[in-house]
């Protein structure tokens, strides 16, 4: 499942990198996160996992994960 629109987040000091849907992105809050803590972090995770279940819509865990994103000083 993809989302409408990649979001573009910056992980370290690297390049840009390009998160198309809630599989992937759950992939970065599991593993590439820098701070595993915060309200929108842990909302990112429980909406990532709800849109890949198809519980809620693709375009309501990309606003999540954008807002995560924002909180953790990633997006780009």
């Amino acid at each position: 499942m993809y989302w409408s629109a990649p979001v573009h987040i910056r992980v370290g000091t690297g390049f840009s990198e390009a998160v198309v849907g809630p599989e992937e992105a759950l992939e970065y809050l599991t593993y590439r996160w820098p701070a595993r803590r915060g309200p929108q972090y842990l909302e990112a995770l429980r909406a990532c996992s709800a849109a890949n279940e198809r519980q809620i819509s693709l375009d309501l865990a990309r606003d999540i994960f954008i807002a995560a994103s924002a909180e953790a000083g990633m997006l780009d």
